[in-house]
This record gives structure tokens, C-alpha cells and sequence, in this order.
């Protein structure tokens, strides 16, 4: 039952992606009525799950959310911003409600009721009064005004406007037709409710509903067991139906059991497959082999062979409908697909982890065994060589593909943030939206994990800082609504994530003011609006004037930088008064491979990271500067560049008297500024397993992580972004480093 469990929670979270890109089309007014029908089904699957493990309180939200929706596909109510507004806040608590469920947790009474009090209200307003409160009395109807009907449950099969349940909503038009008999095979469904499945908020003509979908259908309702009206109170579950359908192609007996996989062990259900035999003439009677309805009065057997009768005065269209159906589709003239419905399995993230460390421990091994038959005295051309650079491809493709697989796309990750976004702007009494472009861009997952709560911190900070109030946005000539965009693409190996918004942009003046209070800057700093934007990353750095709920303590972006770094990424961020803001994010597409130029510094080897490197200098070929306190200036393009001995800067040797020997590397950080590294030689460049050091060890000022060498070895891998002096800063957290900054001649 656990592993059930775990299965429908998985599930749901499926569902719920389905549902909240619905809404988005929604808001985005790019739906249809397919979009409205994926909904529906998303939230009657989330009730259905719930109620196989007894989750009443899910059951009951769930049931109120899929009447409006059903209100919605019946065109009983339309779609408007308040209808809209609903939805999202409906999906918010329906997500609150899984994950408490998830987590055995109880969730506060108070939470959800207005929701849910105004999605039955919707119902009630949809259906004239009627409807949407099940369980108050709400909709107690006066006994004076209660007329006592007879119900007809009986097949409507000509489309004959009594009231059976052909007539409801979304079913498809049934009964057999002209066409009914023609050699193809059918699947008769038997099924019966049990009573438990009512009270689990089950709908049989929702499954109906849904098997329709799969072909031509037709139902016949057996009556004959249901007590009299009198007695109908504590009678069990009587009515059981017979269904035929005729399948489209691909339609096994295993797809029509996932549609009542919800309600396994509610009721009684069989399936059978017949073949029914082509008729010999155009006249000739329904099919004899198909089962019917045992008749319990005359009436009902009328009605029934009226719509047959006037059926078969209509000409027959022979089998235009199917090859219209499978035109529609697409379809391979009547083949089916050889490729499986379901071509997905769930793995464990765990043996996935293991799988990786693997095939990186293969890599090092390769690049091991490389390097030992290097030192032999083998021809270039032998057998072996040729065997080791087969090996070297094929480890590569193995570590590629391996990768990919705990690749996944950022959609997830961003429809979380568009309730980051609901819920600040109704905090800060702000309207905003989010816009996501390149939703299906793929990233490691570790990645995708580790940015919710630096996108989080972004969003709010967006949104408390960025967009101004409503009139401010309309005096400005800006639509009073404001605007949150997301988006992500894959840039030159990387994946960059940037957050943008359209309004008022940082106020730098206000910054600077800040900061000088601080005691971050003096007066007398000379900053470009580069350093002025970058000084909102400071740690407990705040323009906010009073603390709220949204920001105020200062604690924000810098969590959102370290964050980053630790991840091996570069944030930058550029704002245009008036115009908005727009946070950049530049991450590696995984977290277990990277890309490094391998040098040598005091005998140790090193490993800088080529996405920093912008240039290289051999000895001889750099202009030089010498300044007070030791400290030196690369001269390049007009600019003055500060240098930083890296041997000195992570504690391998004393300072250098000079660099005339040393080789430079030019890096660049994400903000834009630039420094020069002096090493003693340059190797070559590979690609190398990254190893953390923090699990294993500890965090290391200016090492961002390890890697095993091919001679066994372990070369530390320089974080680039600390080796760039800030203005008046320095490198606090290094034992030297330049004090000297960039600066433009």
C-alpha cells in the first residue's frame, strides 16, 4: 500500500504540471477546449487517488474544483480575470493540500475555506442556486416546491432529446448506427458500482465520459435490480451498465482498464473482446451477439427501438467516419503504432547518483590508463593506442548519455514561481504576472532543486523593489499590471536563467546612500553603475526603508549569490531607470563535469575553469605595472587590470619579486569585471570530473571543488570569481591577493 501510495503522489504532481499549464493558457487566453477538458481530467484523477486512500479533506476540494471546471467545458460560466483569479487560487491550495497529504500533515481548518466557499458559490451562481454545497444545507430545496419524477435511464441512441445519458456534457453521441456491424472488434465492458465507490466521490458517466473518448461508444443501463422509490434510502448500489465500444486504433484492453484503475476494488468490473460479424445487406437487424438491456416495461423498450427504426431509414455512411478519424490522427491506414503507450519508467535518484559516480570514476580511469601508455614506449600507431582512443570516445558518449538522464526541463521549477509571484503581489497589494519562455530548456536536476530558493528571493525582491504601485505604473504610461518574465535557454554549454522586470529599475542614488551609511564605500569611491548594481549582493545590504514581510532584513541576495557560486554559476544583474531590472543567472548544464584549463602553480597542479578564461599570455608578452605596496597592473585595451599571484593568494609560496616568468591568465566574473591570474605554466585544456569538497572535507576561500588527475592525483579547482578584487576591497577571504581594482585609463 506504501508503494501505492508513493505512485499516486508521483502521479500528482504530474497532474498538477498539467493543471497549472492549463491555467496558464488560461490567463495567457491561448486556451481551448481541450485545454479546459485536461483540467478537469488532471483534477477528477488528483479525487479519484485521494479517495482510494481515504483522503476526505482532498476529496472534498477536489470535487468542489472539478464542478466549477465542469461548469467551465458546459459553458455555464465563462472565463473572465475573476473566474481566472479562482483557478490559480483553487491549484495553490489543491498543491498545499497533496503535500500535506504527502507528508502526513494536517493543514489549519482556516486554510482553504474562502476558496472553497467560492468555488461552490461559482457552482450554485453556474447552476441557478443549485449545486456546489454537498455535505450543508445550502441547497435544501422547500418541500412545497418537490415534485416526485420518474428518471428515464434508458439509452438515448438516435440523439432524441429524452434526458438519457447520452445527453450528458462531453459524452459522446452513442448507439450502434448502420455502421455498428462492421467485422471490426469490439470490447464489451460490464460494469457495476459498488457503494463505496459513491462515497468516495466517483462518477460512472465521468469514466463513461472518458471511454468515449477511445472510440464509438453505446450504453445500456440495467434497471432491473433498483428497489422502489419508497425504499431507495438504504438501498445499496443497483444500477449496472453494459458498454460497447468500438476502439480507435492504438485501443487495447489494457488502455480501457487504466480508465477505472481509480476505482479497482469499488466495483465490479469485465471486460471482454468480441468480433462482430459484417452484415449481408444494408437492412439487416443491430447485431445479434452484442448484449442487451434486459427490458423491465414496455416504455423503455419503445423509446429504445424508435432512434434504431429511424436510423436505419438514413442512409449509411460505410466507414467514411473511421477513415475520417484516422486522417484526423494522422493515422498509417488502419496500422498500429508499434511504439508503447507508456515509454517512461520511474527510477530511484539515488541509483541514478551512483550510476554517475560511476561512469565518472570510468572517465578517470580512462584518462589514467591514457596517461600510463604515454609513458611507455609504444608507437603512436599501435593496436593499443587505437584501443585506448576507442575507449576515450566511447567513456565520452557513456558520460554524456549518463548525464542526460538526470537532465530534466525547468517547467516544474517555474510554475512554482508563478505562485512566488501571486502570493508577493498580494502582499505588497501589487498586480503582476509571470511570463516563462523556454520552459522546456533541460537541466540537471541537483540545479533545478537548488534554485527554488535563490529564484524565490529574486521573485519577492522583483516585486517589492521593482514594480511600483498601480497608479505610479499608470502616471508613468505603463500598463497598471505589471510584468515578471522567466526564461531560460542553453548558451555555449550553459544554461542561463534571467529574470526581468518592467518597472521603475534600482534607484542607485538611493543605493549609494545606503551603502556610504554602511560603511561598505567611502564617499570618495569612484564606482561605474556596474559596482553600484553589485553592491546589492553585499551581505546584509538593504534599501528597504522598514522591514516587511516580503524584504527589509538584507539577507536576500546574498543568499542568492552564494547560492549560485556554490552551484559553480555567475549572476549579474542590469537595471535602466524607468525600464526595469533584469538578473542574470549563468549556470554549468550538470554539476558533475566541467571544462578546465589544467596550469601548474609552486609544483601543485591546478584546474581553472574555461567559462572565466578570456585570454592567456605567455612570459614576456604582458605590459606590466608596478604600484605601491607591491602591487601590479596589467595594462590592456585602455584598461588597467589588477593582478593577483595565485601561488601567494592560496598560501603555496611567498610573493613573487617579479612576473616576468609567469604566464597570465585574463578572467572575467559575471558582473563584468576582470583580473589577471600569474601562474607558472599553462598544461592543457580537458574536461574533468568535479569532486565537492564540502561533503568530504570542508570549504576551502577560493577552491570551488577537486578533480582526480590521470596520474592519480588530486588538482584543486580555482573559484575564479574571488580572485577578482572589489573596489577598496580586496580578497578578505585569500591570504594576499591585489588590492588593486580595474580601473579605465
Amino acid at each position: 500500500m506504501s508503494d501505492l501510495r508513493d505512485m499516486f503522489f508521483e502521479e500528482c504532481d504530474d497532474l498538477l504540471e498539467v493543471l497549472s499549464t492549463g491555467l496558464e493558457d488560461l490567463q495567457n487566453e491561448t486556451s481551448d477546449a481541450e485545454t479546459i477538458n485536461a483540467m478537469f481530467r488532471s483534477v477528477h484523477s488528483i479525487k479519484g487517488g485521494a479517495g482510494a486512500f481515504g483522503l476526505d479533506r482532498l476529496i472534498k476540494f477536489a470535487h468542489a474544483f472539478e464542478n466549477v471546471l465542469d461548469d467551465l467545458r458546459s459553458d455555464k460560466i465563462g472565463v473572465d480575470a475573476t473566474i481566472t483569479a479562482l483557478m490559480f487560487s483553487g491549484f495553490d491550495h489543491l498543491s498545499d493540500l497533496v503535500d500535506a497529504a504527502r507528508d502526513d500533515n494536517d493543514l489549519p481548518d482556516t486554510d482553504g475555506a474562502a476558496v472553497l466557499a467560492e468555488l461552490k458559490q461559482t457552482t450554485q451562481n453556474a447552476n441557478g442556486g443549485v449545486g456546489g454545497d454537498d455535505d450543508d444545507d445550502a441547497n435544501e430545496v422547500s418541500s412545497d416546491d418537490f415534485e416526485v419524477q420518474a428518471m428515464d435511464f434508458s439509452l438515448d441512441l438516435g440523439g432524441d432529446d429524452d434526458g438519457g445519458i447520452g445527453d450528458l456534457p462531453g459524452l459522446p453521441s452513442l448507439g450502434g448506427g448502420d455502421d455498428a456491424t462492421d467485422g471490426a472488434t469490439h470490447f464489451v465492458v460490464k460494469f457495476k458500482a459498488d457503494p463505496v465507490l459513491y462515497t468516495r466521490g466517483h462518477d460512472p458517466a465521468l469514466l463513461f465520459r472518458a471511454l468515449g473518448e477511445m472510440g464509438e461508444l453505446s450504453i445500456e443501463a440495467d434497471r432491473s435490480e433498483v428497489a422502489p422509490l419508497e425504499s431507495l434510502k438504504d438501498a445499496p448500489a443497483a444500477i449496472s451498465w453494459t458498454l460497447t465500444l468500438r476502439p480507435d486504433d492504438g485501443i487495447d484492453e489494457s488502455t480501457i482498464r487504466e480508465i477505472f484503475e481509480f476505482v479497482e476494488g469499488q466495483c465490479t468490473l469485465h471486460i471482454s473482446e468480441t468480433v462482430v460479424e459484417a452484415a449481408a445487406e444494408e437492412d439487416t437487424a443491430p447485431v445479434a451477439d452484442a448484449p442487451a438491456a434486459p427490458v423491465a416495461e414496455a416504455a423503455p423498450a419503445a423509446a429504445a427501438a424508435a432512434p434504431v427504426a429511424k436510423a436505419e431509414a438514413k442512409p449509411a455512411p460505410a466507414k467514411a467516419p473511421k477513415a475520417e478519424k484516422q486522417e484526423a490522427k494522422g493515422g498509417d491506414g488502419g496500422k498500429k503504432s508499434s511504439e508503447p503507450r507508456n515509454s517512461t519508467i520511474r527510477v530511484d535518484l539515488n541509483r541514478v547518483d551512483r550510476l554517475i559516480n560511476l561512469v565518472g570514476e570510468l572517465v578517470i580511469s580512462e584518462a589514467m590508463l591514457r596517461q600510463s601508455m604515454n609513458e611507455l614506449p609504444v608507437s603512436a600507431n599501435s593496436a593499443v593506442s587505437e584501443a585506448i582512443g576507442q575507449l576515450k570516445t566511447l567513456s565520452g558518449v557513456l558520460q554524456e548519455s549518463v548525464m542526460a538522464i538526470r537532465a530534466q526541463p525547468v517547467r516544474g521549477l517555474f510554475q512554482r514561481m508563478s505562485r512566488i509571484v501571486r502570493e508577493s503581489s498580494r502582499q505588497a497589494g501589487k498586480t503582476s504576472r509571470l511570463v516563462m519562455v523556454g520552459e522546456a530548456t533541460e537541466v540537471d536536476k541537483t540545479v533545478t532543486e537548488r534554485l527554488v530558493e535563490p529564484l524565490t528571493h529574486m521573485i519577492r525582491n522583483s516585486v517589492d523593489h521593482g514594480l511600483e504601485k498601480a497608479e505610479d505604473r499608470v502616471a508613468a504610461g505603463k500598463p497598471e499590471m505589471g510584468t515578471i518574465k522567466l526564461e531560460a535557454a542553453h548558451r555555449s554549454g550553459r544554461v542561463v536563467i534571467s529574470l526581468s522586470d518592467d518597472g521603475a529599475g534600482v534607484n542607485r542614488a538611493k543605493v549609494r546612500q545606503k551603502a556610504e551609511e554602511k560603511g561598505l564605500i567611502r564617499p570618495e569611491d569612484d564606482l561605474t553603475d556596474s559596482d553600484i548594481d553589485n553592491l546589492l549582493f553585499r551581505p546584509g545590504f538593504s534599501t528597504a526603508d522598514e522591514i516587511s514581510q516580503l524584504s527589509g532584513r538584507g539577507v536576500g541576495m546574498d543568499v542568492v549569490r552564494s547560492e549560485i557560486q556554490a552551484l559553480g554559476g555567475r549572476i549579474n544583474l542590469q537595471s535602466e531607470p524607468g525600464k526595469g531590472t533584469t538578473i542574470t543567472i549563468s549556470l554549468p548544464l550538470t554539476l558533475a563535469v566541467m571544462e578546465g584549463m589544467l596550469i601548474e602553480v609552486a609544483g601543485e597542479s591546478l584546474v581553472v575553469p574555461t567559462v572565466a578564461l578570456r585570454e592567456t599570455l605567455q612570459p614576456g608578452q604582458a605590459n606590466i605595472h608596478d604600484f605601491c605596496d607591491g602591487d601590479r597592473g596589467l595594462s590592456v585595451n585602455d584598461s588597467m587590470l589588477p593582478i593577483v599571484d595565485l601561488g601567494e593568494a592560496l598560501g603555496f609560496r611567498a610573493p613573487l619579486p617579479d612576473f616576468s616568468n609567469q604566464s597570465l591568465l585574463l578572467i572575467e566574473g559575471e558582473s563584468g569585471r576582470r583580473s589577471a591570474l600569474a601562474v607558472d605554466g599553462i598544461v592543457e585544456q580537458r574536461e574533468v570530473v568535479i569532486k565537492g569538497l564540502e561533503q568530504n572535507y570542508q570549504s576551502i576561500p577560493g577552491i570551488a571543488a577537486a578533480t582526480i588527475l590521470g596520474n592519480g592525483k588530486i588538482a584543486l579547482i580555482v573559484d575564479t570569481d574571488q580572485m577578482i578584487p572589489s573596489p577598496g576591497n580586496g580578497n578578505p577571504g585569500l591570504r594576499k591577493g591585489s588590492e588593486l581594482a580595474e580601473v579605465n585609463l
